[in-house]
C-alpha cells in the first residue's frame, strides 16, 4: 500500500476479510500475487495431510526425532548415530569419547548430547544437582589450596634443613 497512513487501510482491510470470511494475501509485485494465486489455486480441494505434521511410524524416524531435539543435533546426525550405535539404548549409554567417534559430531554437539542423556528434566532436579557440583568443585578446590599449601610447608622445611 503505497499511502502514508497504510496502517488505517491494512486494518480495515483486514477487518473486512475477517467479517466476510475472506483470504487477504499481500505482496510487494504482481508477480509475487500470481504465485500465491497459483499455489493456492494448485492446493485447492486438497486435504491438509501435505502440510499436517505426520507422526513417525519407524524407529528410525522416532529414533531421529527425539535425538533431533537436542540443539544442533539434525537429522543426518541421528543417522550416523544409529548407524554407528545401532540402538537407542547403546546411544543413551555410550560414553563422550564414544559418541565423538562417530563421523559429523564435534565437541560441541557430543556435549549437549551427552549432557542430554544424564541431567534431569526438572527444575528441581537441576537445582540440586547444580548444588551438588558446586559443592563437590568447592572441596576440590579447597583441597588443591590444601595440597599446595602442604608442598610450600614441604619446601619451606626442606630449606630450613639445609
Amino acid at each position: 500500500v503505497d499511502i502514508e497512513d497504510n496502517a488505517s487501510a491494512l486494518l480495515f482491510l483486514n477487518d473486512l476479510c475477517v467479517k466476510n470470511n475472506m483470504t487477504l494475501i499481500l505482496s510487494w509485485s504482481d508477480e509475487e500475487a500470481a504465485r500465491y494465486i497459483e499455489t493456492l489455486k494448485a492446493f485447492d480441494g486438497t486435504d491438509t495431510s501435505a502440510i499436517e505434521k505426520r507422526d513417525h511410524t519407524t524407529q528410525m524416524e522416532q529414533v531421529a526425532h527425539a535425538l533431533a531435539s537436542v540443539r544442533s543435533v539434525n537429522k543426518t546426525d541421528a543417522g550416523q548415530l544409529l548407524n554407528q550405535f545401532g540402538c537407542w539404548k547403546n546411544i543413551v549409554g555410550a560414553s563422550v569419547d564414544e559418541l565423538s567417534v562417530c563421523p559429523g559430531l564435534g565437541p560441541k554437539k557430543v556435549r549437549r548430547l551427552y549432557e542430554a542423556f544424564r541431567k534431569p528434566f526438572s527444575r528441581e532436579a537441576a537445582k540440586r544437582r547444580k548444588e551438588r557440583e558446586k559443592d563437590a568443585n568447592e572441596r576440590e578446590d579447597s583441597k588443591n589450596v590444601d595440597d599446595d599449601n602442604k608442598h610450600v610447608t614441604e619446601g619451606n622445611d626442606k630449606k630450613a634443613s639445609a
